[in-house]
C-alpha cells in the first residue's frame, strides 16, 4: 500500500470517530456512521468532481444508496454477468478443445488437416505459458494460474505424433468458425488495441491471448492464421512434413479428429478472469456462450443467453445494456442496483458453481488486482472487489463482513473521473468503512 493512501486511510479512520459533516447526519447509529464516512470520502478533492453510484445491502437490506438505480459506465464489473452466465451454463468442470481434423493416416501420410478452435483463451505456446501461466522462482504466491495446467501448441503437436502422422501432404486450414468474424467490439477506443494492448483480436482459434510478443506489446492480427503458422512450426521440430500453405477454411462435418488438446476447467478460467480483470477471456467466454446457447457465436447472441440467466436469477435488468463481455466497450451500462444483485447471488447461492464464482473474487492482499491494496485488518484476507478501470471510471464492488458476522455487499461506482488512478485511496477507505460497520 502506498504512503498515499496509507495517508488517506488514516484520516479516514480518524475522521470515524469525528462529528458528522456539515451536520448532515442527525443520529449516531452505525447506519449513519457508515453513511456519514462514505459521504465524506467521496467529498474529497479526487473524488469530487465525479459522478458517484453507490450502493451498500446487508442482508439484502439497503443501507446506503447514492444514485443506486441511475445506469453508470461499468467497466470490468460487467465480467460479473459474464462469467456467472458462463458458469451456470457450462458447469465449472467444462474444457473447451482445440483440434485437428482431417482423414486417417495412411503409412503416416494424411491429406489436408483442420486447426479448429473452440474458443479456448487459454491456447499458447510453451515459452508463453512459462513467461504468463507459470511463476517465476521471486514470485510472491509461486502458484500457475492454471493449477491444472494448459494446452500448448507443442503439446497437440506431440499428440499429433502420437496419432501417427508423419506428413500432412496438403494445406494445413484453421478454421475459427465457431465465433463470427467480428474482431472488436463497439464502443471500443483505438487504444486498446495498440501501446501495450488491453486485448486481442477477438477469434474462436487465438494462442497467446492474441499478442505476437511475450512482452505483450503487440497484437496478432490474425490470431488463427498465427495459431496453424506455430502449429506447423511445431510440427517440424518434430520431423512432421506439412506440403502445403496455411490458410482458413471450415473443417468438413465428417473429418476424423486426429488428435486435441483441453482447456483448464472453466472454474480455473474464471478465476483467472475476475481475479486479474483478463478481458481477452472474457470476451471468448462470451461468444462461446452464445455460441453453446444462443444460436450463434456472437456477441448478441451470448448477451441474449446473459439476459436470461440473470433474469431467471432474479437480477433487475433495467439499464443493463452489454455491448461486450469485458466492459472495454464505451457502450456498456448497468446501475449499482443490477450489479449489487449479482453479487448478492455470487455470495449466498450454495453450491459449487457459487463457490467457484465466491472464489474468483479478488481478496484483498490476495493474489490478482488487489494484491498491494488494503493489506493490513479489518481488511486484508476479508474484503473481496471487483475492479473496473477505464478511460474517466473507476470502480469496485464485492463484499467484506465486518466485525457482527452479517456480510455487506457493496457497489462503488465512479464515472466522470478526471484522474482514475487518484480513487485507489478513496475506494480503499470506503473498503475500510465497510469492514468498520459496528452494526445494524
Amino acid at each position: 500500500m502506498t504512503r498515499r493512501v496509507l495517508a488517506l486511510v488514516a484520516a479516514g479512520a480518524l475522521a470515524f470517530g469525528a462529528a458528522p459533516a456539515r451536520a448532515y447526519v442527525p443520529d449516531k447509529t452505525p447506519k449513519r456512521h457508515l453513511e456519514a464516512a462514505i459521504r465524506r470520502t467521496i467529498a474529497l478533492p479526487p473524488v469530487r468532481p465525479t459522478l458517484p453510484g453507490i450502493l451498500v445491502l446487508r442482508a439484502g437490506t439497503p443501507l446506503l444508496q447514492i444514485n443506486a438505480d441511475r445506469t453508470f459506465l461499468p467497466a470490468s464489473l460487467i465480467k460479473l454477468a459474464t462469467t456467472t452466465t458462463a458458469v451456470l451454463k457450462f458447469g465449472p468442470d467444462h474444457r473447451f478443445a482445440t483440434t485437428l481434423v482431417g482423414s486417417r493416416p495412411v503409412r503416416g501420410v494424411t491429406g489436408t488437416a483442420w486447426l479448429v478452435g473452440g474458443g479456448d483463451p487459454t491456447f499458447a505456446t510453451r515459452a508463453y505459458l512459462k513467461e504468463h501461466f507459470l511463476p517465476k522462482p521471486n514470485d510472491p504466491v509461486p502458484v500457475p494460474v492454471f493449477p491444472s495446467g494448459s494446452p500448448t501448441v507443442e503439446q497437440l503437436a506431440d499428440e499429433i505424433e502420437r496419432a501417427g502422422v508423419r506428413t500432412i501432404d496438403g494445406n494445413l486450414m484453421v478454421d475459427d468458425t465457431l465465433f463470427d468474424r467480428r474482431r472488436t467490439q463497439p464502443g471500443w477506443i483505438a487504444d486498446y488495441l495498440r501501446d501495450d494492448p488491453d486485448v486481442g483480436y477477438l477469434s474462436a482459434l487465438t494462442v497467446n491471448e492474441g499478442y505476437a510478443d511475450l512482452k505483450l506489446k503487440t497484437l496478432l492480427p490474425d490470431p488463427a492464421i498465427a495459431a496453424g503458422a506455430l502449429l506447423k512450426g511445431a510440427l517440424a521440430v518434430r520431423g512432421i512434413v506439412v506440403t502445403g500453405a496455411v490458410r482458413a477454411g471450415r473443417a468438413p462435418v465428417r473429418g476424423t479428429q486426429l488428435a486435441r488438446v483441453l482447456s483448464p476447467p472453466l472454474s480455473e478460467i474464471v478465476s483467472y478472469t475476475n481475479r486479474f480483470s483478463m478481458n481477452d477471456a472474457a470476451e471468448l467466454l462470451l461468444k462461446a456462450v452464445g455460441a453453446r446457447f444462443g444460436g450463434a457465436g456472437t456477441t448478441d447472441a451470448g448477451v441474449s443467453v446473459v439476459r436470461d440467466t440473470l433474469k431467471k436469477l432474479g437480477v433487475p435488468l433495467a439499464g443493463l445494456v452489454m455491448r461486450d463481455g469485458s466492459g472495454l466497450s464505451l457502450l456498456d451500462r448497468a446501475s449499482p442496483r443490477t450489479i449489487g444483485a449479482i453479487l448478492s447471488w455470487i455470495m449466498t447461492v450454495p453450491g459449487k458453481a457459487g463457490d467457484v464464482l465466491r472464489a474468483s473474487i479478488p481478496v484483498a492482499g490476495g493474489p490478482g488486482t488487489l494484491f498491494k491494496r488494503m493489506t493490513r485488518p479489518p481488511t486484508v484476507g476479508n474484503l473481496r472487489g471487483k475492479t473496473g478501470t477505464i478511460r474517466h471510471v473507476r470502480n469496485m464492488a464485492g463484499w467484506v463482513t465486518p466485525s457482527d458476522g452479517v456480510p455487506l455487499v457493496y457497489v462503488a461506482l465512479f464515472n466522470a473521473v478526471p484522474s482514475p488512478g487518484a480513487l485507489t485511496g478513496p475506494l480503499d477507505l470506503i473498503g475500510l468503512a465497510l469492514a468498520m460497520f459496528q452494526g445494524p
